[in-house]
């Protein structure tokens, strides 16, 4: 069995409520023909639309080398701003130093472009770990 690997209080919290979702999200009707990553983007932002609202806090700079294979493919590109990829990066890395909701709330002071970019590298990222935890198939 694969290793679960065990975060910050916070960031389990965050898991369990994003397994609860993504298990009520998967029992309703609606869910077949999605993807489960389509099912856990849209349990990520159900999760943090329920967070209670407080100024999005203004996530720290990354360490310098960032491992950027969880980067969605448009991203990966040399054409990619450098900045986009350096916002997302920064964004992912203070998920796994918070929790879900307060980095997804922070995204929003970000353009529409790097918050859904974050929302797609975040689920790329969670996705192996939620496989894990038995959330997802």
């Amino acid at each position: 069995m694969p290793k679960i690997q065990n975060f910050s209080e916070n960031l389990e919290q965050s898991f369990n409520r994003l397994g609860n979702k993504i298990d009520e999200k998967m029992a309703s009707p609606e869910v077949p023909g999605r993807s489960e990553r389509e099912v856990v983007k849209e349990s990520v932002r159900a999760i943090a639309e329920s967070a209670p609202i407080t100024s999005p806090p203004t996530p720290p700079a990354p360490p310098a080398a960032q491992d950027q294979s969880f980067l969605p493919a448009y991203l990966s590109s040399d054409a990619a701003p450098e900045e986009v990829k350096r916002a997302v990066e920064q964004l992912v890395a203070f998920t796994f130093k918070t929790d879900i909701e307060t980095a997804v709330v922070a995204a929003k002071r970000y353009p529409p472009f790097v918050e859904d970019a974050f929302h797609d590298a975040l689920v790329d990222k969670l996705m192996p770990e939620l496989k894990k935890r038995g959330y997802l198939k």
